[in-house]
C-alpha cells in the first residue's frame, strides 16, 4: 500500500513539474529598462517595457503579445527652443483577424505615464523631437 500511495505522490509530483516547465516554455516574457536621447540630443525618453506571449493567431503558430509600459516618458531637454519631447511607438497591430501596421504614434509628450498593451507583436520605441503645434516627428532614435 505505501508503495502504491509513493507512487502516486512522485505520479502527481512529475505532472506539476511538467506543466510548470511547459507553461514556462510557451509564455516567453521579457523586462526591458530603456534610456535614449533623440538624435539630437533635445529630448529623452525612458521607461520599463515589458511583454509576454498571450496567445496566438487564431488557426496558427504566430504569437500575440501583451505587455506594459511602466514609469514611460519623454523629458524636453532643451526648454525654450520650440521643440518638445516625445515617446512615439511603432509596432503590428492584430485587428478584425488582419496584422495593421501602426508607425510614429505618439505615446507620451513631455511628462510621463504607464498603460498596458494587448494582441501586438514587433514593438518598438522611439525618441523624438517635434516642433510645437506640429505633428511631424523629428531626429527620431530607437530606444531599444
Amino acid at each position: 500500500m505505501t508503495i502504491v500511495v509513493k507512487r502516486a505522490l512522485f505520479g502527481a509530483s512529475a505532472l506539476a513539474s511538467a506543466l510548470v516547465v511547459g507553461l514556462a516554455g510557451t509564455a516567453s516574457a521579457a523586462t526591458i529598462g530603456f534610456n535614449k536621447t533623440s538624435t539630437s540630443g533635445k529630448a529623452e525618453v525612458g521607461g520599463t517595457y515589458e511583454y509576454h506571449v498571450s496567445g496566438s493567431v487564431p488557426g496558427s503558430q504566430e504569437k500575440l503579445y501583451a505587455g506594459s509600459f511602466q514609469g514611460a516618458y519623454a523629458k524636453d531637454k532643451v526648454a525654450g527652443d520650440g521643440y518638445e519631447a516625445v515617446l512615439a511607438l511603432a509596432y503590428q497591430d492584430w485587428v478584425g483577424g488582419a496584422w495593421v501596421s501602426v508607425k510614429n504614434k505618439v505615446a507620451v509628450v513631455n511628462g510621463s505615464k504607464s498603460w498596458t498593451f494587448k494582441n501586438k507583436k514587433d514593438v518598438k520605441a522611439y525618441a523624438c523631437d517635434r516642433k510645437v503645434g506640429t505633428t511631424k516627428l523629428v531626429n527620431c532614435r530607437a530606444a531599444f
